[in-house]
């Protein structure tokens, strides 16, 4: 064996066993949350909802994390992920801002015995960490609403339609961060929706025809 290859066999075995000697690294999970429930009292607009689970758009359908690299580049984070389901978790956390709005008595099964006077149905069409440019770094949330009315014949028109997007910006590009703008997009989101929905809630009691979409 000569000597440069003896060289060479020990650099590649010191290495290895460097390798090996590193810890694994951790692996961060995640969740999206509601605040703490606020007990208050309900208006006399006040309805029952379902709400069915949010479905999510299938490239965000995971759990871990995603990140805008490019224009059209995605990339998986593949040392974090989410303590359920993206759509699990945000069902959990709409679920419990509309039992805390005065505008909503109860929130119910889907198909459950408490029958329901609207229903609510929300579509999560982004939810991903914008990395693409260094300076502007952002969690992003996007979630589209249909409210309908439960107790009417098939077909029904729209109670309220309306999509919120919402672009908080990061210190610094890294998961906390953007699990922590998140969370500030969904109160925010849900801070527009209660409000569109108790303004939809007034034109219903006002007039006879379903309020319009709102833009």
């Amino acid at each position: 064996m000569s000597l440069k290859f003896r060289v060479r066999l020990a650099a590649a075995l010191a290495l290895a066993s460097g390798c090996l000697a590193r810890p694994p690294l951790v692996t961060q999970t995640f969740s999206i949350d509601a605040p703490p429930r606020r007990e208050q009292a309900r208006s006399r607009l006040a309805q029952v909802v379902s709400l069915k689970k949010v479905d999510v758009a299938p490239q965000f359908d995971d759990k871990s994390l995603l990140y805008r690299t490019g224009e059209h580049e995605l990339e998986r984070d593949p040392y974090t992920s989410f303590a359920a389901s993206p759509g699990d978790m945000l069902t959990a956390a709409i679920r419990e801002y509309l039992r805390s709005s005065r505008y909503v008595r109860d929130v119910v099964e889907p198909g459950g015995e408490i029958p329901a006077d609207l229903v609510i149905e929300v579509y999560a069409s982004e939810l991903s960490g914008d990395f693409r440019k260094a300076d502007d770094a952002a969690g992003v949330l996007g979630l589209q609403f249909l409210v309908l009315p439960a107790r009417t014949a098939s077909d029904p028109a729209p109670l309220l339609r309306k999509e919120y997007t919402r672009r908080n910006r990061v210190a610094r590009r890294s998961a906390d961060e953007v699990v922590l703008a998140w969370n500030q997009d969904l109160s925010q989101v849900m801070q527009d929706f209660l409000r569109d929905l108790e303004a939809a809630l007034a034109d219903a009691a006002t007039t006879s025809r379903p309020p319009v979409e709102r833009r």
